[in-house]
């Protein structure tokens, strides 16, 4: 592997997971809306839109492995997450294919499965249930990745991340929390490990006791997340009942429209 293109560069799980970007490849291109202000030895940054096909298709030449963590991550109007989410995935995916791109690991969610019962244990043979309009733009992803897959060959691994997050913020996330060492950890197995299928479908979630998501197809592929919302259960009520009676929480109300987590 010697080149990683990352969309949504200045991101969050972006700037997490660059320093081991950093070692794995020897140059990882930075692709957000501005130019990166930071740029290591190694890495290279792109300015531009991911719903502007020929920048992403600039961005992708010689590329080895995509990291797409790029677009809208939250409800948004329709028009917003078709942009970003939609018409943007779709151009890294066609970008991916031109360029002979070996793998893209897809940034999807765990919002395709929202409206699953939190009795209920879910994996990725499980029905989707998106919670919102955001949710279904990851399903879209996911089946856009599956026919890349099956027409073109191409690899992919569809992370379906919980909340990713320095440490638990509320009682919620003692059963969706992702800690950004695990986080690094799930984004590593899934460019290098050998993939099961070519195309792979994992939770992203750290070991908590309360998720209510199955972690074997992550195993799969090596992850064995180290981190733990039981640790930091004192910090919160943990009694408290999850804030709704469907897993994908405060994103199934009907009057929900962003910026809640």
């Amino acid at each position: 592997m010697t080149r990683v293109l990352l969309t949504g560069a200045s991101g969050r799980m972006a700037a997490a997971i660059r320093p081991r970007l950093r070692e794995m490849f020897d140059e990882v291109v930075l692709f957000a809306r501005s130019p990166m202000d930071d740029p290591g030895a190694n890495e290279r940054s792109i300015a531009g839109d991911l719903a502007d096909r020929d920048a992403v298709v600039r961005a992708a030449n010689g590329v080895d492995v995509v990291v797409h963590l790029g677009g809208k991550a939250d409800e948004a109007p329709f028009e917003e997450i078709a942009q970003a989410n939609i018409t943007g995935t779709y151009n890294v995916f066609e970008a991916s294919r031109s360029a002979g791109v070996r793998r893209v690991v897809y940034a999807s969610s765990h919002h395709v499965t929202g409206f699953h019962s939190v009795e209920t244990m879910v994996d990725e043979t499980s029905p989707v249930r998106p919670d919102t309009i955001y949710g279904v733009s990851k399903v879209f992803g996911e089946a856009l990745g599956r026919l890349y897959t099956d027409k073109w060959g191409l690899e992919v691994v569809c992370l379906r991340i919980g909340v990713c997050r320095e440490r638990p913020e509320n009682s919620d996330q003692l059963r969706t929390w992702l800690s950004v060492p695990d986080s690094i950890s799930l984004v590593e197995a899934a460019i290098s490990a050998d993939l099961p299928e070519r195309f792979w479908v994992v939770y992203g979630v750290s070991n908590n006791s309360r998720r209510f998501w199955r972690d074997g197809s992550a195993r799969a592929l090596g992850f064995s997340p180290q981190d733990k919302a039981d640790d930091f259960s004192e910090e919160f009520d943990a009694k408290a009942s999850y804030s709704s009676n469907n897993q994908g929480g405060r994103f199934t109300n009907a009057e929900y429209a962003g910026g809640t987590w």
